[in-house]
């Protein structure tokens, strides 16, 4: 989204025949660019949106983990393993949970958006990957139907309800997901602890490169961040959250 303004006031600085409006539209994205590639001032902005991660030991005992996945490449072949996209500590930091005596049931719910076909091969390759890391099948459950977060939580709440009434309940996803996530799942009324996974975040340097050396990654992360603002937004008009 920061790319597609720069691009878009470049483009209007050519077309305008404004002498003012051309060079406010040139100079402009420059700048934007300069602020929106720093990596410095993307990862402070994105420490003011993440939640903390809770230590492990911090962790109780759950009945029930659910995990809203989205974190595979469903298209990628060949098919006999998993691709893990960003925020792979969703799936890894469920199974260090698990393998420490803190969750007694995981649930894996959802995929990859609307690519429904692979959506509900991504979801069994995730328990897959528990499985072979020594999770029992019997305790994992999952829930294939999802296409958003909303519906992650909609129909995790169902299996909640159904299975696992008025126990304690963890809800796990990515930190910078995890307010639209816990709003959607809350909506349910369903009452949790949430512990944040995957983190976009780093521990703030002052070091030569991420102030004064543009990154690409500095603007994807401000990509996610709107992207996050946009959709949070959107379940509130919607009335998902």
């Amino acid at each position: 989204m920061p790319l597609t303004w720069v691009i878009g006031f470049l483009v209007y600085s050519r077309l305008t025949k404004n002498p003012k409006r051309k060079k406010l539209f040139f100079i402009l994205p420059l700048v934007l660019l300069i602020f929106f590639s720093n990596q410095y001032i993307s990862n402070r902005a994105l420490l003011l949106w993440e939640p903390e991660p809770t230590p492990m030991n911090e962790v109780g005992v759950y009945d029930v983990g659910i995990v809203f996945s989205g974190v595979t490449k469903g298209s990628k072949s060949p098919k006999d393993r998993v691709y893990f996209d960003y925020g792979a500590d969703r799936i890894t930091h469920t199974l260090q949970l698990y393998k420490e005596g803190k969750l007694k049931h995981i649930i894996v719910s959802g995929g990859l958006g609307f690519q429904q076909v692979e959506m509900s091969i991504a979801a069994e390759r995730l328990k897959s990957f528990l499985v072979m890391a020594g999770v029992p099948d019997s305790v994992i459950t999952v829930e294939p139907n999802a296409v958003n977060t909303y519906e992650n939580a909609v129909e995790s709440a169902k299996i909640l309800k159904r299975d696992f009434p008025n126990q304690k309940y963890l809800l796990i996803t990515s930190a910078f997901h995890m307010k639209r996530s816990a709003l959607c799942l809350a909506k349910q009324g369903i009452e949790f602890d949430e512990f944040p996974a995957g983190y976009y975040t780093d521990r703030p340097s002052l070091n030569f490169d991420d102030v004064f050396i543009p990154k690409a990654e500095a603007i994807k992360r401000w990509e996610t961040l709107f992207k996050e603002w946009v959709g949070l937004a959107t379940y509130k008009v919607m009335g998902y959250i």
